[in-house]
């Protein structure tokens, strides 16, 4: 049980720091009309079309097919000896700082971010369980590497039953993104 809490505690410091850093560092992205628009840039226009034309069902499926993306990312990532979970934690603590970042910059208030974040904001915590799983799969593969038989059927069920939780965490964030936290707009 110590080992899981200090795994989903790393998940989350390897997801905080950069989180950190990005609110502390200013840069700022120079935005060019020429440039070539990446996934998830197309993502965020998607799921902003939706909400537009009020097809919330639209928006909470783009939603949850992203946020899954992301929690897929972490766990096979730990296949990878975590660097994947890593890099994808890293990745998108800096990316959701940045978002925090350029929308307080462009004038809304810390308050109306927060109230309009908060309500969803439970997926992290589904994000930060499935980098858990991403790096326990790591550190059970370095110990099948030193000659450990370590992938038990107690660990297969528990793999199972906590990406179980995380799917119906991220589900459920996405519910609530699509159909509630888009009234308090």
């Amino acid at each position: 049980m110590r080992t899981k809490l200090l795994t989903c505690i790393i998940a989350f410091l390897i997801w905080f720091l950069p989180f950190v850093l990005r609110i502390m560092i200013k840069i700022d992205f120079v935005e060019e009309t020429n440039m070539v628009q990446t996934p998830m840039e197309t993502i965020i226009d998607q799921i902003s079309n939706a909400f537009d034309s009020h097809n919330n069902k639209e928006a909470f499926l783009l939603i949850l097919k992203n946020n899954l993306k992301g929690c897929i990312i972490n766990i096979l990532g730990g296949f990878f000896l975590g660097l994947g979970t890593i890099t994808n934690l890293s990745f998108n603590g800096f990316m959701s700082s940045d978002v925090f970042v350029t929308i307080y910059n462009s004038g809304f208030s810390i308050s109306n971010i927060l109230r309009t974040t908060l309500p969803h904001s439970f997926e992290l915590i589904g994000f930060w369980l499935s980098g858990a799983i991403g790096l326990n799969i790591a550190r059970k593969m370095i110990q099948f590497m030193r000659g450990r038989d370590v992938f038990s059927m107690h660990f297969c069920k528990q793999f199972c039953l906590w990406t179980c939780v995380v799917f119906i965490i991220i589900l459920c964030a996405a519910y609530v993104e699509a159909y509630i936290s888009i009234k308090m707009i």
